[in-house]
């Protein structure tokens, strides 16, 4: 067992605890694991997969990425 395995596990965008939750997604990314805890999380790590895993506090990525989007749907 390694240490990701024994530690607490939390979705890398929202920092939901998953720790032992069905359903949880892991998507793999320079050999490191990230939880994913459904599926517009999901979304929201695929819009910005480098910030997610660099460190980057994930709530600072998500309210730009919501900014950004509000705006889009705004022009139409």
């Amino acid at each position: 067992m390694n240490l990701d395995e024994r530690s607490e596990d939390k979705c890398v965008v929202c920092e939901k605890d998953v720790t032992g939750v069905a359903g949880t997604a892991h998507v793999y990314r320079d050999g490191r694991r990230f939880s994913l805890c459904c599926p517009t999380c999901l979304q929201m790590f695929q819009r910005a997969p480098d910030r997610f895993t660099s460190g980057e506090h994930p709530r600072t990525v998500v309210e730009e990425l919501l900014r950004d989007l509000d705006w889009k749907e705004s022009k139409w």
